[in-house]
């Protein structure tokens, strides 16, 4: 096997790996999704300590600020700087959201459309083997659920 080929092996599988990997982070996210929010407060509120203690070390050192006002200080500013990416976030968000929701309805219209138009290309006799078909799975399916 050449060095050629070797290197066009790898390319041929990294896709593979790459898709592996996603299902992989997608699964773990739809099945332990407590466990990446605590993680990821977890780390928000590391971050958010360690700065504050900093800030508060730098008024303290810089402007003689007793360990209380410094507190103070920090806790208000970490209060407008909250509200202030409230602000800024809020409003694409909501046009984020908005796009979001046409997008769903167009697929959703679309799904709509290709199952009326397959509905109406049948023929009758096709028609009533999917009714029965359907009833069948159903029923089959409540029986199940009584036993």
């Amino acid at each position: 096997m050449t060095v050629n080929e070797k290197v066009k092996d790898q390319i041929k599988r990294f896709p593979i790996v790459k898709w592996l990997l996603c299902l992989l982070a997608l699964g773990y996210l739809l099945h332990f999704p407590e466990a990446i929010a605590h993680g990821i407060v977890w780390v928000a509120h590391t971050f958010y300590e360690a700065t504050s203690f900093v800030l508060e070390e730098f008024l303290r050192h810089t402007f003689g600020f007793d360990k209380f006002l410094a507190q103070l200080t920090v806790f208000y500013f970490s209060v407008v700087v909250g509200i202030g990416g409230i602000f800024l976030v809020w409003r694409p968000a909501i046009r984020a959201l908005h796009s979001l929701r046409d997008y769903a309805l167009r697929k959703l219209y679309a799904y709509q459309y290709r199952l009326v138009y397959y509905w109406r290309s049948q023929r009758t006799a096709q028609k009533i083997k999917l009714i029965l078909i359907h009833s069948a799975l159903m029923i089959s399916g409540f029986m199940f659920l009584l036993m």
